[in-house]
């Protein structure tokens, strides 16, 4: 039998435990976008960021699994959409499995993850406004049809290049002051203050990774690239640039 290429077959010892339940769970509505959706994010999850570490069965998996799915992993993969949904949708989807999960292989994990997704769905959303409000206001036609980046891009790395440092990392808020967020970086614990961020949806704990640069003659830097938007609780499981 021939994998598919979205499985590895560094990866084919997972496979064979969760792939003919991914099959499976599939085949019973295949046309249902959020599932084929819901699929791709965990099987992501499970091939390229556990890689190795990837438990060998349902039933060995531990909390930090699902925390790290859920607090870490979503934010990072979530995309930009019109009704700002996809967190919604994601743990609802999640839930529909896991009651599936368990009653297919004996697990116990719905109480689990609805206490998770109970936890994380505001803050999770709180992560979806303020990546969806940052892409809208640096591509304003992103949602129309025939939209072409590269312009948009080129005016930014115009910009970007004015600047006489820069920073690549992960950042906590720490406040809010009227319209500039002080973010402190993660190695560092430098303090950055930083213009342009939607302050109106900002909150303290909030964890951003992305690029920041401060032009000559300003005290403040202004944030050029996001890479993603995280909870407080996501912090454990994100790697710290070096």
């Amino acid at each position: 039998m021939r994998l598919s290429a979205e499985f590895d077959m560094r990866h084919r010892g997972h496979f064979l435990f969760y792939g003919k339940d991914f099959i499976d769970y599939k085949l019973e509505r295949s046309y249902d976008k959020d599932r084929k959706e819901f699929l791709r994010i965990l099987s992501n999850f499970m091939t390229d960021v556990l890689e190795d570490n990837c438990p060998p069965s349902w039933k060995k998996c531990k909390r930090p699994f699902w925390e790290e799915l859920i607090f870490t992993h979503l934010p990072h993969v979530m995309r930009i959409t019109p009704d700002q949904k996809q967190v919604e949708t994601f743990l609802s989807q999640l839930k529909i499995f896991i009651q599936w999960l368990d009653k297919r292989v004996g697990t116990t994990w719905f109480a689990v993850v609805d206490k998770y997704s109970k936890e994380a769905i505001s803050d999770l959303k709180v992560c979806e406004q303020v990546l969806n409000t940052i892409f809208s206001k640096d591509f304003p036609q992103l949602h129309q049809k025939g939209f072409s980046p590269e312009q948009q891009i080129e005016i930014a790395n115009q910009s970007f290049e004015l600047c006489i440092k820069s920073r690549d990392s992960l950042f906590e808020v720490r406040s809010i002051i009227d319209q500039i967020t002080v973010l402190t970086e993660f190695n560092t614990n430098i303090t950055y203050y930083v213009k342009g961020l939607p302050t109106h949806l900002i909150v303290p704990e909030l964890i951003m990774n992305g690029c920041i640069g401060r032009k000559s003659g300003t005290l403040l830097w202004e944030w050029f690239q996001t890479e993603g938007i995280y909870p407080q609780k996501g912090r454990k499981y994100l790697k710290l640039n070096s």
